[in-house]
């Protein structure tokens, strides 16, 4: 039964639509504030794995841009084929708004990658760049999560009704 396993399914999801891949996660994240809600799952794990996955996709990407810096980001290009008009976009922005582009962009489809990898590439530092990260993932995190929960017993009561449950 997947239950069993919830919690990696979650921090592998949360980690490939992080780190670039387009994958739709907030459906997996309203999913498990849902099961939350039917105390099928704790919401503290919910919390430690999403925000975890994200923090990894967050430093791997935040690494490639410290390493090879802006032009790295190119490797995006063949994950999601929007990502190079973002980069290009997104360069000046960012540079004039770091801390707040950080905190935004995760609720932007494909553009945290973009954001953590600018980041390593302008030089930020490490403990910054992880705090706005941190920050933003709990934000993000709870938001999504959030909803499920408060909506979780809607969500199995129309899940009896048209028997999925």
């Amino acid at each position: 039964m997947i239950l069993g396993h919830v919690e990696w399914v979650l921090f592998g999801w949360v980690l490939a639509n992080q780190g670039g891949v387009p994958v739709p996660v907030v459906p997996v994240l309203f999913a498990a504030g849902t099961l939350a809600a039917s105390g099928r799952l704790s919401i503290v794990a919910i919390f430690a794995v999403a925000v975890g996955a994200t923090l990894c996709a967050d430093l791997g990407w935040y690494g490639v841009g410290r390493w090879r810096g802006a032009g790295a980001l190119a490797v995006l290009g063949r994950l999601s084929p929007r990502a190079k008009a973002f980069v290009r976009r997104t360069q000046e922005g960012f540079l004039a708004h770091m801390g707040t582009f950080q905190l935004t962009a995760r609720f932007l489809p494909e553009m945290n990658p973009i954001a953590a990898g600018l980041a390593g590439a302008t030089g930020l530092s490490i403990a910054r760049f992880v705090g706005y990260g941190a920050a933003s993932a709990l934000i993000w995190v709870g938001t999504w999560t959030g909803i499920g929960y408060l909506l979780g017993d809607v969500v199995v009561e129309l899940a009896v009704r048209l028997g999925f449950s």
